[in-house]
């Protein structure tokens, strides 16, 4: 880029901003590129094309954009803007010395990218290099390091049991989404609790009254082991507080009760 095309850039995007602190975004339409990105100071891309620019600046156009440009500094094809906004409160980014710094970045008479910088040295590098930091990125599921066993006994199968005010329409519900009836407890005639299926979901829904669990958390977990007595002696030597193994008649034989360290009950029962 020659030193006459730079004086037009720089005098261009001047006008640029006179225009939007004016409240008129029509030069800055024309020389944004259908994908120009805009990228906020922690370089979170805050726009990823030319019609959601603009949307944004019409948004924030009052009180935001109304002030002057300091300073212009062109390093290439991109572009420092150095601008003073009137009411900086209103602003809502750094602003170093009242100052807020954005580079733009030019090429053949469009805007490709405009990058907000935290004060003028960020500016001043990032025209230099154009190298944003790296976006932090999340460490995805995996197993952990170091794995561990499972302990000896352990529970081998999970149903959330729910308790519901109509067991029948609850059934009904389930259907739609491909649950049949497994099995159901009437009483006088009336469902009072059903274990439905679908593959390998399950659920048991349960009339609402019925003791599920002394907080009425509302939905109670059912898990099954092989051998619930030797489980529940492996729980009581970690110090975890266990209930008694007991007859959970219409359900289960044998089946105890503990809480999880955030309060949420567990229903273990003896597989058949």
């Amino acid at each position: 880029m020659n030193a006459m095309n730079e004086t037009h850039e720089v005098g261009l995007l001047q006008r640029v901003w006179e225009a939007m602190a004016q409240g008129d975004l029509t030069l800055l339409e024309h020389m944004l590129a259908p994908d120009a990105e805009w990228h906020g100071v922690e370089d979170g891309q805050l726009c990823g094309n030319r019609n959601e620019i603009l949307d944004v600046i019409a948004r924030n156009l009052p009180g935001r954009l109304q002030g002057r440009i300091e300073e212009t500094i062109q390093n290439g094809p991109r572009v420092i803007v150095a601008f003073r906004p009137e009411r900086s409160a209103q602003v809502g980014r750094p602003l170093d010395g009242g100052i807020a710094y954005v580079v733009v970045t030019i090429r053949e008479g469009k805007i490709i990218e405009m990058k907000g910088c935290a004060d003028r040295a960020a500016a001043i590098a990032y025209s230099q290099n154009g190298e944003r930091p790296a976006s932090p990125t999340l460490d995805g599921p995996r197993a952990p390091d170091p794995a561990t066993l499972p302990s000896e006994h352990r529970v081998n199968r999970l149903v959330p049991f729910v308790r519901v005010d109509d067991v029948g329409r609850s059934i009904a519900f389930y259907e739609h989404l491909g649950f049949t009836v497994e099995s159901v407890y009437r009483y006088r005639e009336r469902p009072v609790w059903a274990a439905l299926e679908s593959e390998g979901a399950e659920l048991m829904v349960t009339l609402d009254g019925d003791p599920i669990d002394p907080a009425g958390q509302g939905v109670l977990f059912y898990l099954y082991a092989r051998d619930l007595a030797a489980l529940r002696v492996q729980l009581l030597a970690a110090g975890i507080e266990v209930g008694e193994i007991e007859d959970g008649s219409p359900g289960p034989s044998e089946e105890m009760r503990l809480a999880d360290p955030d309060g949420y009950v567990l229903m273990v029962a003896q597989t058949e």
